[in-house]
């Protein structure tokens, strides 16, 4: 097969969320797969020069193919980019799979479209602004309207994608892994260097992800607070992520809770510091209020952490009975659970334990196994219906 990915949203040099998605798949496939073909897909402007991107693999079975157009245009015409530009270069390339993992597709051949679906949190509350959550409403219909095939994160993800018409045959369900470093190469020597920069106190509670308004941590900094003034525990609570549009509203509540000097705010990590960020922690907490399945659980587990989240949506999938699930802002019970998790040793043990054994359910080559074996699928039934051509 001749299997185009569309990686646009990874050509950071710092992929973080959906783009680093992207990159674990992508490095999982390349390990299990040596023979097909594999055209990694992004725009590029008309004067830009070629870009370097080391996440990606190397092997001689990928290879880049940048699509040029305008940057200016790409922003501002996107209808010119995913109806026009794009398909025409799949076209001419002979793509026999093209995949979208981030929700969108171009207006290419039906029969060979995959769509993978993060979350629809935009379909059920404000994630970036009215307009924007708009758009990109009709896009993801869009996209539902030009796939053979749909992948959805998790369970709830399935049943959003379904609730807006696909049908159930078209979904698969398909876990990511986290970002999981082997505990042999975690760069222990570096975490005075780390302490140093991030200026991380002894004992802390952990959040990873980006400070926006749907991971809801006011709701973490109000118990927090109340556990501070309860207990008098010695440890901070360390906010590790991009500084985004929830960032100013979490730095007043600290300030009026008399928490600020306690609350530590790390803007973007770099990748070697996360698993040092997790297996420094004495506990790590994700109060969102919505997730189409969430990594850092995942890798806060797999790392020894104790873990305590929201129940909503898609967490207890993740989670299970390893973590402790409180309700969606329940101040009273995140307050107790953090207690708990910090001072009970027996609980503490058990959620660890537990932990290790969750977070090895969800690994990026299963992830790969299943989504070449969705690539074949939908190649083979491309061919299958291909038009037969009339006799001379």
């Amino acid at each position: 097969m001749r299997i185009g990915i569309y990686v646009d949203v990874a050509k950071d040099a710092r992929p973080s969320g959906i783009g680093l998605h992207v990159v674990n798949l992508l490095q999982a496939l390349a390990r299990i797969d040596d023979s097909n073909e594999y055209l990694l897909y992004y725009q590029r402007g008309l004067f830009e020069g070629a870009g370097s991107f080391p996440h990606w693999p190397v092997q001689p079975n990928f290879r880049v193919r940048p699509v040029r157009l305008p940057n200016r245009w790409h922003l501002q015409r996107p209808t010119l980019w995913w109806n026009w530009r794009l398909p025409r270069v799949l076209r001419r390339d002979g793509v026999d799979v093209f995949h979208g993992p981030n929700h969108f597709l171009p207006d290419f051949d039906r029969r060979k479209n995959i769509v993978t679906i993060h979350d629809l949190a935009y379909f059920h509350m404000r994630v970036h602004g009215d307009a924007m959550d708009e758009v990109l409403r009709v896009w993801t219909k869009n996209a539902f309207e030009r796939a053979a095939a749909v992948i959805a994160l998790s369970e709830n993800t399935r049943r959003d994608v379904e609730a807006l018409g696909v049908s159930p045959e078209r979904v698969r369900v398909i876990y990511g892994g986290g970002h999981i470093v082997p505990e042999g190469q975690i760069p222990y020597n570096r975490v005075a260097e780390l302490k140093r920069n991030r200026n991380l106190p002894e004992k802390y509670i952990l959040f990873v992800g980006t400070l926006q308004p749907r991971k809801n941590v006011p709701f973490l900094i109000r118990s927090y607070a109340r556990l501070k003034k309860e207990t008098g525990i010695p440890h901070a609570l360390v906010l590790a992520g991009h500084r985004d549009t929830a960032a100013a509203e979490i730095d007043a509540l600290s300030h009026e809770l008399g928490v600020s000097q306690d609350v530590i705010i790390t803007g973007y990590v770099d990748a070697w510091e996360l698993p040092l960020l997790y297996k420094l922690a004495d506990l790590f907490v994700l109060p969102t209020l919505y997730e189409g399945f969430t990594l850092v659980t995942l890798e806060a587990m797999a790392y020894g952490v104790p873990v305590i989240a929201t129940d909503t949506s898609s967490i207890r999938e993740g989670v299970a009975d390893a973590g402790l699930l409180v309700p969606v802002n329940d101040v009273d019970g995140l307050t107790q659970a953090m207690n708990q998790a910090l001072t009970d040793d027996s609980l503490r043990k058990s959620l660890i334990e537990r932990g290790r054994v969750q977070a090895q359910k969800f690994t990026w080559e299963q992830c790969a196994r299943d989504t070449l074996a969705l690539y074949r699928e939908v190649y083979e039934e491309s061919k299958r219906s291909e038009p037969v051509a009339a006799a001379s």
